[in-house]
């Protein structure tokens, strides 16, 4: 025979002997023991060792209790209220809820110890206005929009002025479709879908054929979030045709601070309009320029209206807002020479510039100044990973060799004053050009300039550098070294 039947066998018979005496049985009815239903009194056995022998909600709580001994004390609360509270504390599962809900519907919902369901939070709320109350504290993500949408009226009601006096701005939000579809019966609704669009947080989940009928509270949305406003209405007003809505909602774009995020959002609202019949085309775009927003897909208005004052200073934007890989390749052709020298000599310096554009430049002036921003470009790249790293004798002779041949460009003057090392190197070879020798009198490698005056001297122009930054101090002693 199995130990497990064996032990089984042997519970069977010892289990009705252990029950005449209740206290020695409750012992075994733990809900750890596998064996408590066994162990376990009548209904009214139960009632009657609770009452006459107290114990703590802990201890009760850890044993087996049939429903009906649960139901008699949740009946009689007020008799019993000690046992009562022991059996509130461990209500944990749907069967327990609903027999304690029966008795004292508020204190079932009020237990810690167990999560409703969605329909037993909605048939709570409807049954019992405090209930909703409870529940909208106690488990708040329960109130979905589907689950809102079965409360009776007043109670929905009731729970909207809940949230909005308890500033709960975002379940409001989550709920807007739930207020639209009420706003016609209910004042709280509408005050409360009002009072949201005016946030500037809030998206919403309304359609824009919803949202388009709210009048007022739609024109107050709009001037909350306009970027909000052309994520959720742009496209919707660009089928249906109406350039008044789109042209105003870009003005409010344009009016907001400075960001990227608003020269975005005008480039797009500005490039669902087609040009072709709309009035207030020419005057977004103007609007925009002036306000320092670039549109590299504008170009060709620009253009076919001959504007080329504007062209010039699109291109300036595109410019300085790294825009020109946007710019389009049958614009560039319609650029004059001036115009497609100044977008190769960007795209050149932006490392962008491709094989194609460089041989679309108009002359070999032009090419060749090209060839060296790319020169000097890949230079620098080069350069980078010397800087503050370990410094090789091959490392300065392709330097000195680049000085050598008049291919020691600016970008990597500039960068040598990031490590001294390197500022040593080029006072000790002189290798600074001019413009980068006033630069080093102006720098806070003081012994470097000392050294450089002492090696090669100082003209007055240095001198006037010196003078000028805050090495004036050094002025007595590089008056010593001034060039006649």
């Amino acid at each position: 025979m199995k130990i497990f039947d064996f032990m089984a066998l042997f519970i069977a018979i010892v289990a009705p002997i252990v029950k005449k005496f209740p206290t020695w049985a409750v012992k075994y009815t733990k809900n750890t023991n596998p064996y408590a239903e066994v162990f376990q009194l009548s209904a009214a056995e139960e009632e009657k060792y609770l009452l006459t022998h107290p114990h703590s909600a802990e201890w009760i709580g850890l044993r087996r209790w049939h429903l009906q001994t649960r139901k008699y004390f949740f009946k009689n609360k007020h008799a019993h209220p000690e046992i009562f509270e022991a059996f509130m504390r461990y209500i944990n599962n749907n069967i327990v809820y609903d027999a304690a809900y029966e008795f004292v519907p508020e204190d079932a919902v009020k237990a810690k110890s167990y999560t409703l369901d969605t329909n037993r939070v909605i048939k709570a709320c409807n049954d019992n206005i405090n209930c909703l109350y409870i529940l909208a504290d106690k488990q708040p993500q329960t109130f979905s929009v589907s689950a809102v949408r079965e409360l009776r009226d007043d109670v929905k009601e009731a729970y909207f002025s809940y949230l909005f006096t308890k500033c709960r701005w975002e379940k409001l939000m989550e709920l807007d479709v739930v207020l639209f579809e009420e706003i016609a019966k209910s004042k709280i609704a509408e005050s409360c879908l009002s009072f949201i669009m005016g946030l500037k947080d809030y998206t919403p989940r309304l359609s824009p054929e919803q949202l388009a009928t709210l009048g007022d509270k739609f024109e107050r949305w709009c001037e909350a979030n306009p970027f909000v406003v052309a994520d959720k209405m742009a496209n919707y007003w660009a089928e249906e045709q109406n350039l008044i809505a789109i042209n105003d909602l870009l003005r409010r774009v344009i009016k907001t601070k400075a960001c990227p995020e608003r020269d975005d959002t005008a480039r797009r609202l500005l490039h669902i309009q087609s040009p072709e019949g709309n009035v207030y085309y020419a005057d977004s775009l103007h609007l925009m320029l002036n306000r320092g927003i670039a549109c590299p897909l504008a170009f060709k208005f620009l253009l076919d209206q001959d504007d080329e004052a504007n062209v010039d200073l699109n291109l300036s934007l595109c410019i300085i807002h790294e825009l020109l890989g946007k710019i389009l390749k049958q614009d560039f052709e319609r650029f004059n020479e001036k115009q497609k020298n100044r977008l190769l000599i960007a795209l050149a310096k932006n490392s962008i510039l491709s094989k194609e554009m460089l041989e679309k430049a108009p002359n070999e002036t032009t090419q060749r100044e090209l060839l060296d921003i790319l020169e000097e470009q890949a230079q620098a790249k080069w350069f980078i990973p010397r800087l503050g790293g370990h410094i090789t004798a091959d490392d300065i002779r392709i330097i000195e060799n680049y000085y050598k041949t008049g291919k020691l460009y600016g970008k990597i003057q500039d960068m040598t004053f990031k490590d001294q090392r390197w500022v040593d190197i080029f006072v000790t070879h002189n290798w600074y050009d001019d413009e980068h020798k006033l630069k080093l009198m102006q720098s806070v490698f003081i012994a470097e300039i000392l050294k450089f005056m002492q090696k090669y001297g100082i003209t007055q122009a240095q001198f006037e550098a010196l003078l000028t930054g805050k090495n004036a101090n050094l002025a007595p002693e590089a008056k010593l070294y001034l060039k006649k």
